[in-house]
């Protein structure tokens, strides 16, 4: 066996202990919830109807998600320790691991779904819906997954630049402690938006851990610009842009037919959804982030500058505006 894929299997054995034992932490108190929803419902006469059917149903996928984005950070988080230069081996892995998981759960989940079902009347109706809603979530997460492993490929490629990883992108853990509330009492100083008010602005993410994330991410691409990381900055700023403008399509209702920035900014404009000026911002960020790859960095005019960084900043905040 080839040593790196040796020091992978060591990597994934460490990630799949934490991961069982964040499971169970998740998982604890499942089944009490989802009773819980069924005798209300039963309370209101509801039992045997959709709205059930989908509570039960989004209560199931909620967890799924926390489980799913865990797997994936900690399969990141292993993998970063113990590769200094990490290979497209490596990437496909970890993609690999993030789609099987993602079938586990949702072939899991149809099928508790389909047991949760099987004794309604004219069970085939809510079978149909259950089929449909489910694939929807297979994909969506399959393209989360693919989504967080491109920005950890994007983000490991700046680490190749002359600098050591400790000093790039790989954030240390002392510096994943950076408080949140200092950064965001800092970003309020600099560009005249709190934490409340930009949670009120993107009040259409109704997943709190997902706005938990973008909470996180927003107050990291800060701590980067003022370490002068502009190049990781500016790639953790467009995913985070390229995220709000993906839930606020499906906010809209809004179908697309790409899983891509592209796809995102070209809706949001066509749309009439965002001022032709802020989705002119939201390319600028697509620009940054389709130069920032080591390949395409052949002179000193695509140097990142700390001012381009701030700019790609506060392009979120002037796009959530506009939301």
């Amino acid at each position: 066996m080839a040593d790196i894929e040796i020091k992978m299997r060591k990597a994934f054995v460490l990630s799949d202990l934490l991961y069982s034992r964040e499971r169970d932490k998740i998982s604890s108190g499942l089944e009490k919830e989802l009773s819980r929803i069924s005798r209300e419902s039963n309370l209101k006469g509801m039992f045997h109807t959709s709205i059930h059917v989908k509570k039960i149903l989004d209560k199931r996928m909620e967890i799924i998600n926390q489980l799913v984005d865990f797997k994936i950070s900690q399969d990141i988080k292993e993998i970063s320790k113990t590769f200094d230069v990490l290979t497209k081996e490596i990437y496909d892995e970890l993609l690999k691991r993030a789609k099987q998981l993602v079938n586990d759960q949702i072939d899991n989940l149809k099928f508790e779904m389909e047991k949760f079902c099987r004794h309604f009347p004219n069970p085939d109706s809510y079978l149909n819906l259950i089929n449909s809603q489910v694939t929807e979530e297979r994909n969506k997460l399959i393209s989360n997954a693919k989504r967080e492993i491109n920005i950890f490929q994007k983000q490991s490629e700046s680490n190749i630049q002359g600098k050591k990883i400790s000093n790039e992108i790989i954030i240390t853990e002392q510096e994943r402690q950076f408080p949140s509330l200092d950064a965001w009492n800092r970003i309020k100083n600099d560009f005249g938006i709190s934490k409340h008010s930009f949670g009120w602005k993107i009040d259409f993410v109704k997943d709190e851990f997902k706005r938990k994330i973008i909470f996180r991410d927003i107050s990291n691409t800060y701590m980067l610009v003022e370490k002068g990381f502009n190049k990781s900055a500016v790639i953790l700023a467009g995913s985070i842009i390229e995220e709000l403008l993906r839930l606020y399509l499906e906010h809209k209702n809004i179908a697309t037919s790409k899983n891509n920035f592209n796809e995102y900014i070209n809706l949001c404009e066509s749309k009439g959804i965002l001022k032709k000026g802020i989705s002119r911002l939201s390319d600028s960020i697509r620009y940054f982030r389709n130069i920032v790859h080591l390949e395409n960095e052949k002179s000193l005019k695509y140097t990142i500058s700390k001012a381009s960084a701030k700019n790609a900043l506060s392009s979120i905040f002037i796009i959530a505006n506009d939301f």
